[in-house]
């Protein structure tokens, strides 16, 4: 009686244990298929079908290995003998499986070796659709090597790339170059017409570059307006140069964005492997090189990277270097060219101009640092070192006796400073200096940059009494309606037209003109670069009112400069005033 009810129980258990089982393979969301040894299909379970496409039943009697894609069938394989031979279970495999609709769709298989278990006798396999997965690496690998607003390779991709035309030059005996290109004055498109018209400029230049490479070749973008171009087989120096060209001409043609017609131009940067490096680092590098040198020739320029370059590179590097530290070392130097009364010959005062003495360069000419520490944001600080320092030399002639007005060079960059106004008020209040005695020159050019930010700080510095000279007046672009706007005091006359101003009839004229123009706005003017006597009568003449230049004396240091203006007066009308400015100097 007992024995039977344990029968029961038994029979019942196995029962449910069966049902369980049914249930769990119906359900399952994983395929399970078992196989003989020689790989063909002997069970599927219904998720095969749910998951493949196909019919039930479709893959029995049937090898997988020929649905399997051609590149995963070795790795399938490899892993499905492996377990036959012996092992209980391989790790998961990945491979591509042909779906019923023609598509692939990505498994990821386990297999199990029950060739020995009763009621099995075959080798078991569970296989996992992964294809989102995949589908998410893919799109997380493009997202990591591919810039987002173009679609183009991103540095890091372009890198790998230049690796691969760097092995296939070297293998095939051939060239390959590399372009960097710039866009000019991209900044002012986003600042004018806002980002989104940027990107939409961005994108457009990205297409026009795709339409002069060849395939095969490599389009990158690594980053704000700056692309790049690997030539995978460049041909020759000149075929490069005309892909250069044919993409310069390219950015020639308007673009039109947002309905707004545009002119865009770029420079580019060309270096040639193996000549110019054998390293991505290097040839991106002397791409670099070369694009800056482009960009000084003015827009829609190429170049070629040469060792020339690269000397001059190295030595920008190090007058860079060695000008972040110039103002600690105490290697910066005010030099002054004295100011003289026209009428009396007297000195009024002087330009303050900064000279560099280089440990080891030597006194550097400011033509050559001072475009360095505006492309590198150092003017600021040392813009503020000449402020100041010329601040106290006017306080240390002042209380000598020497009521003398010292002029000094504003930078364009300067001017963009929002807290300009309170230095020079924080420094004219530590140095005591008199305000009246204080100008400040500007280039023509901020007339026209940011014009209305440039009127406000010059506003607020003229309250202060500061004169307002414009300097190199008539080389810009400015119209005289600016001249209006700005709270100027003087103009000062390049001397590019005081040069040939007694045998050059425009320049005649342009100098008169200037001089007639100032008297009608009330302002008083400064000729720059009189060298001569002659230059110095034509002035007079004609109610200049101020002149500098070597006739009277180069720029001097402070010591000198007091000598000279204890001296008296420096130029009168006869060769009288030369001999004296020569017995004084």
């Amino acid at each position: 009686m007992a024995s039977g009810i344990i029968r029961h129980k038994r029979r019942h258990l196995l029962h449910g244990s069966e049902e369980l089982f049914r249930a769990l393979i119906q359900n399952s969301t994983d395929i399970i298929t078992i196989h003989d040894a020689e790989g063909i299909t002997i069970y599927e379970t219904p998720s095969a079908s749910r998951i493949l496409g196909y019919l039930p039943g479709a893959l029995i009697g049937k090898s997988p290995f020929d649905a399997i894609h051609p590149k995963d069938v070795e790795g399938t394989r490899v892993a499905f003998h492996s377990v036959l031979e012996g092992s209980r279970e391989v790790l998961p495999v990945e491979f591509r499986f042909h779906h019923a609709d023609g598509s692939w769709i990505w498994l990821e298989g386990v297999g199990a070796n029950l060739m020995h278990h009763y009621g099995i006798e075959g080798i078991v396999l569970t296989s996992r659709d992964i294809t989102p997965r995949k589908n998410a690496e893919k799109q997380l690998n493009y997202l990591a090597n591919h810039d987002a607003l173009t679609g183009l390779p991103n540095r890091l991709l372009m890198e790998d790339r230049l690796r691969q035309a760097i092995a296939q030059a070297h293998r095939n005996g051939y060239l390959a170059a590399v372009m960097l290109i710039d866009l000019d004055q991209f900044k002012m498109v986003n600042e004018s017409l806002g980002h989104h018209a940027g990107d939409l400029l961005l994108m457009e230049v990205a297409r026009r570059i795709k339409q002069c490479a060849r395939e095969g070749d490599t389009i990158a973008r690594l980053g704000g307006d700056e692309f790049t171009v690997i030539l995978h087989n460049a041909g020759t120096v000149e075929h490069v140069s005309s892909i250069a060209q044919m993409i310069l001409e390219e950015f020639s043609r308007p673009l039109t964005i947002d309905r707004q017609e545009l002119f865009t131009s770029a420079s580019i940067g060309i270096s040639i492997y193996p000549a110019d490096g054998d390293e991505p680092d290097a040839l991106i590098k002397h791409a670099d090189t070369a694009m800056y040198s482009a960009k000084k020739l003015g827009r829609s320029n190429h170049r070629f990277f040469t060792d020339d370059l690269n000397a001059k590179v190295r030595e920008r590097i190090v007058l860079e270097n060695g000008l972040r530290t110039a103002v600690q070392r105490n290697e910066l130097r005010l030099y002054y060219q004295p100011k003289v009364n026209v009428a009396s010959g007297r000195i009024i005062g002087a330009e303050a101009l900064l000279r560099w003495q280089h440990p080891q360069l030597g006194l550097v000419s400011p033509e050559i640092f001072i475009p360095i520490a505006e492309e590198t944001g150092l003017i600021v600080p040392i813009g503020e070192w000449v402020l100041r320092t010329a601040c106290n030399q006017i306080c240390v002639w002042h209380n000598a006796g020497h009521e003398l007005h010292v002029a000094v060079n504003l930078s364009p960059y300067q001017l963009r400073e929002q807290d300009l106004c309170d230095r020079i008020t924080e420094i004219m209040l530590q140095t005591g200096v008199p305000a009246n005695q204080l100008e400040v020159e500007i280039t023509e050019s901020v007339l026209v940059e940011n014009a209305e930010n440039a009127i406000a700080v010059l506003n607020t510095l003229k309250s202060q009494g500061i004169a307002i000279a414009i300097d190199d007046f008539g080389t810009g672009y400015s119209s005289l309606s600016y001249l209006g706007r700005f709270p100027l005091d003087i103009l000062k006359i390049d001397q590019s037209f005081v040069r040939n101003i007694t045998t050059d009839e425009g320049n005649t004229a342009i100098v008169r003109a200037i001089l007639a123009l100032a008297k009608s706005l009330g302002m008083k003017v400064v000729a720059e670069g009189v060298e001569s006597n002659t230059q110095l009568s034509f002035l007079s003449a004609h109610g200049c009112d101020f002149a500098q230049g070597y006739f009277f004396s180069p720029p001097v240091e402070a010591e000198r400069f007091v000598q000279l203006v204890k001296a008296g007066a420096m130029a009168k009308t006869a060769p009288e005033s030369i001999r004296l400015f020569k017995r004084n100097t």
